[in-house]
């Protein structure tokens, strides 16, 4: 069951989650650089959620129910509990949040705990937890849909609404997001008929320069950098590198990205709270937040990645299989 070309593609996703937070490290002096890079390289959570949805599809065949929702129970609503802890503690008695609404520290203690689970507001990648767990209540559904396969047949209607809906709470988030979960299941489904096809150079090239397009675009002509454009040029990313990675599988035997792929949920959970240390730290001893330059941008990056995913082999080898209920790896 197992797909190394998506295997790679995990590793390629959780670096582009790490780096599209880490823009947010930094103060940047030329803004034209800070929006190139949201557009291209910011919302790799369409990736994520496309890798999601073509996993669950692959794995659909054996679905049961109760192991399903043990497994997601284990692996991620509970490491989503724990790891949320520190940043929940903060934010409740220390300082308040930024990105809440503005009567939210109106609610009780508790109730500000509860909303902070219920939406992951809390830390900024942990948004995407509530809004899967969602797809997870759904699966028996899902499950049927693609056996029934005509649901398929509205992916295009699912794509536009998207586009109109835009990412907020995990309802509106799940909305926004069930197209590209749809086209991953979709890819999976049809594998053996799409993969030859995707994976061809004419088409690595065409998705290349769709995605170029889309990225030029927002840059000259919308406003902001998480528009429907930046959706359509990630989804078309998404398909782009699934092809990538089919045609370069056996070439890309590598003990590294593997390693980084392993630990890309562990990584996903923790990345946050290592960026902001850092950005404090630094703020700390240098009297100013970092001026961001691609350089030193795209050395935070890597490090980073690099660190959280040496964290996490740490943890693996000091519990064993129990650190999947502690970091999700």
């Amino acid at each position: 069951m197992f797909l190394g070309y998506i295997h790679y593609f995990r590793a390629l996703a959780i670096l582009f989650i790490v780096a599209g937070h880490s823009i947010d490290a930094f103060t940047w002096q030329d803004t034209d650089i800070e929006r190139l890079l949201r557009i291209l390289i910011s919302n790799g959570s369409v990736l994520f959620v496309f890798i999601a949805g073509y996993l669950f599809q692959h794995l659909s065949t054996k679905f049961d129910a109760k192991k399903y929702y043990k497994s997601k129970l284990k692996n991620v609503i509970t490491p989503y509990f724990i790891i949320s802890i520190p940043a929940i503690v903060i934010f409740v008695s220390v300082m308040e949040r930024e990105t809440v609404w503005p009567e939210f520290y109106d609610n009780s203690i508790l109730e500000q705990i509860v909303l902070f689970y219920l939406t992951g507001k809390h830390l900024a990648p942990l948004w995407f937890i509530p809004m899967i767990a969602i797809f997870y209540v759904i699966a028996p559904v899902l499950v049927k849909a693609d056996r029934n396969k005509l649901i398929y047949y509205c992916l295009p209607l699912f794509i536009v609404l998207s586009c109109y809906v835009a990412r907020g709470l995990p309802h509106q988030s799940f909305v926004h997001f069930f197209s590209v979960y749809l086209l991953g299941m979709y890819c999976s489904k049809f594998k053996h008929a799409i993969n030859p096809v995707i994976s061809k150079n004419w088409v690595i090239l065409l998705g290349l320069s769709l995605i170029l397009l889309l990225s030029y675009l927002e840059f000259f002509y919308m406003n902001g950098t998480m528009t429907y454009l930046n959706y359509l040029q990630k989804v078309t990313m998404s398909v782009f590198f699934l092809g990538l990675f089919i045609k370069y599988n056996e070439r890309l035997d590598s003990k590294f990205i593997g390693g980084i792929a392993e630990t890309s949920f562990g990584v996903f959970f923790i990345h946050s709270y290592v960026l902001t240390s850092g950005k404090l730290l630094y703020s700390k001893f240098a009297g100013q937040a970092a001026s961001g330059n691609l350089l030193i941008y795209v050395l935070v990056s890597l490090l980073t990645l690099l660190v959280c995913a040496q964290m996490i082999f740490f943890v693996k080898r000091l519990l064993g299989s129990k650190s999947k209920l502690l970091v999700g790896s």
